[in-house]
């Protein structure tokens, strides 16, 4: 873990995130858990994407940090679940794929949306940065949009989208 900057350091950075962590490898589950949790995020763990759609049932994450390969089981399941979502309460769920592969992947999986993709293993400060980020600009384009909505656009110009 790269501490240099001191970032993974900060208490509260992740408050009030939720997270949804599906990953196949026990180790890395419990790490990344482990690590968002002492940042204060809530963060519900999966060992499949069988498991992660149950859990969406009665789990509303801000984030799903997803890996890409699981054994008989296809990530299409999960990320189509969270399309249905998004189109019943018009709220997206961003994605982070993560993967051990360093050929194909990413071009293997054109038809999944996801905003951003990190090979294993990877810098633990640039994971929570990634969450934070991903968490802030989904927070920021769902409020601007509910902003235009209810107020005019001379009220709230940096929110208006033409």
């Amino acid at each position: 873990m790269n501490l240099i900057n001191g970032f993974c350091l900060t208490d509260g950075i992740l408050e009030g995130v939720q997270v949804l962590v599906v990953e196949n490898d026990r180790d890395s589950r419990d790490l990344y858990a482990i690590l968002l949790q002492g940042l204060s995020a809530n963060v519900i763990t999966a060992g499949s994407v069988k498991e992660a759609l149950e859990i969406l049932s009665w789990f509303r994450p801000s984030i799903v940090v997803c890996e890409i390969r699981f054994l008989g089981e296809s990530i299409y399941t999960l990320v189509n679940k969270l399309t249905a979502m998004e189109a019943d309460n018009g709220n997206h769920i961003p994605i982070i794929v993560t993967s051990t592969s360093t050929t194909g992947t990413h071009d293997q999986i054109p038809d999944v949306e996801f905003e951003e993709y990190l090979l294993k293993p990877f810098d633990l400060d640039k994971f929570v940065s990634m969450i934070r980020n991903q968490v802030q600009k989904n927070v920021a384009e769902n409020f601007c949009t509910d902003l235009v909505v209810l107020h005019p656009v001379e009220i709230f110009p940096l929110c208006y989208k033409s």
